[in-house]
């Protein structure tokens, strides 16, 4: 049976890159694992894993091409691309601009002369890593030009549910925000950790994932860890309230230099510094988690 845990959280910079990869080298310690970044914007796990890919698959993305002698210039497909990324130029021709198309398909499907044909650009990849024995990752990566985030975070996922079930724990690193791509994150996971922070934008954010965690099946637990605890200024009492008032569990990881350090050195905490406040709270985490599960 797989155990599939989300890491997300509200903003970011958290740290939610720092659990899901600490969780992830621990609990393959008790098991094989796979290490998930769906954080397709901006994949920074590839920082730590330290290896290159053994495998990967470009992942394509519809892009309108406008047969002109076809066209009659109606502006149909104008006037239903949400994007504007289509131009009508009267009397001339309709033209497209690559860098607001989002790759939808709509102009295809409205267009009554059939006009618009096919063509594709690659806007991402999906890698995957054997990181150490027992420890692999998959990596989805859009290009700085696309912009179809939640699509690439659900072919990320896909691709890891094709997989998944060599696998006893599986870990997932989500993106920051509460968008459609994090609800799918959720979904996806039996077990959701949210990382959160003891500040002011901390706390709203965190807010705003707890309302969009009651929207997804309530039987997925969740765990609110709070990264970052004992900095200058933290708002302690008024988060320990929020989270009384919501009902929910919640984990402390102290702020220390050695997580600070092993941050920018790419490196696993819990391996680089295992003595450090910060690894022995990741590790009663994780130990949690291989408890109930």
């Amino acid at each position: 049976m797989t155990t599939v845990i989300a890491v997300t959280g509200g903003k970011g910079g958290t740290g939610k890159t720092l659990l899901a990869i600490n969780l992830a080298y621990i609990l393959s310690r008790n098991d094989k694992t796979l290490l998930v970044d769906a954080d397709v914007d901006n994949p920074c796990s590839k920082t730590f894993l330290k290896t290159s890919p053994n495998f990967r698959k470009i992942v394509k993305e519809f892009r309108p091409r406008i047969n002109q002698d076809k066209c009659k210039l109606c502006g149909t497909c104008v006037q239903n691309c949400h994007e504007h990324a289509l131009l009508l130029i009267p009397g001339k021709r309709v033209t497209l601009m690559p860098e607001l198309c989002e790759g939808c398909g709509v102009c295809k499907i409205v267009c009554p002369f059939g006009a618009i044909e096919d063509s594709w650009i690659d806007s991402g990849y999906i890698e995957e890593y054997q990181v150490k024995e027992n420890l692999d990752a998959i990596v989805g990566e859009l290009k700085p030009t696309t912009k179809r985030t939640p699509v690439m975070i659900l072919k990320t996922l896909k691709h890891a549910e094709e997989r998944m079930n060599n696998y006893r724990y599986v870990v997932v690193d989500s993106p920051p925000g509460t968008g459609s791509g994090i609800y799918a994150v959720m979904r996806f996971s039996e077990k959701i950790l949210a990382v959160t922070e003891p500040t002011r934008l901390g706390l709203t954010d965190l807010m705003k994932l707890y309302r969009l965690y009651k929207q997804v099946k309530p039987e997925r637990k969740l765990l609110v860890v709070v990264n970052k605890s004992g900095i200058r200024g933290e708002l302690r009492e008024e988060l320990e309230e929020m989270l009384s008032n919501l009902k929910v569990e919640w984990r402390k990881i102290p702020y220390d230099e050695s997580a600070v350090k092993s941050y920018v050195e790419g490196s696993i905490l819990v391996e680089r510094f295992p003595d450090a406040p910060s690894a022995q709270a990741i590790t009663r985490i994780a130990k949690e988690v291989l408890e109930g599960s």
